[in-house]
């Protein structure tokens, strides 16, 4: 972690609480309402993510860093261990996963999606991973190609 980086910038970079997993679900809800995939989503998504979320960072599977201005949460971006098929057959049985990147408008273009970005990269570093995805925003695209994140070769169907 870069702190001098940290100390140029006036707002707080740390680490969420798990008694904030309730603010990072609200900013993951606005975010998927942005993004028009809102509808997707269970009526009882709130709690299953809340509780998911919680198990994770039980589990030290799951965490998110959060940027705040004025005491208030503004900004966020989640690192998670996945093992799911086909990676949990591979000799590195994990990979990880950036998601919930998330700034609130009024704070955009000021550099904190790359910084919290850069902090779950570090996180997922420090564990082992060598391998980290992430699901990009057509807003978002640029910012993980100038991070060195490359498209694969993943297709989808949708019926």
């Amino acid at each position: 972690m870069n702190l001098n980086h940290i100390e140029e910038m006036p707002q707080l970079i740390r680490q969420a609480t798990a008694d904030e997993i309730a603010t990072i679900v609200e900013l993951k809800l606005r975010m998927f309402e942005e993004a028009g995939i809102k509808h997707y989503l269970k009526a009882e998504a709130s709690a299953e993510i809340h509780a998911t979320y919680a198990e994770m960072y039980r589990n030290l599977l799951a965490i998110h860093f959060v940027l705040e201005e004025e005491g208030s949460i503004v900004a966020c971006a989640g690192a998670f261990l996945k093992s799911d098929i086909p990676y949990c057959f591979y000799e590195t049985d994990c990979y990880g996963f950036i998601g919930d990147v998330y700034v609130m408008p009024e704070y955009r273009n000021r550099g904190y999606a790359r910084r919290l970005t850069e902090e779950a990269i570090s996180w997922l570093q420090a564990g082992g991973v060598k391998t980290i995805r992430l699901l990009a925003s057509p807003a978002g695209r640029h910012l993980y190609e100038t991070m060195g994140f490359k498209p694969t070769h993943e297709m989808e169907l949708k019926l």
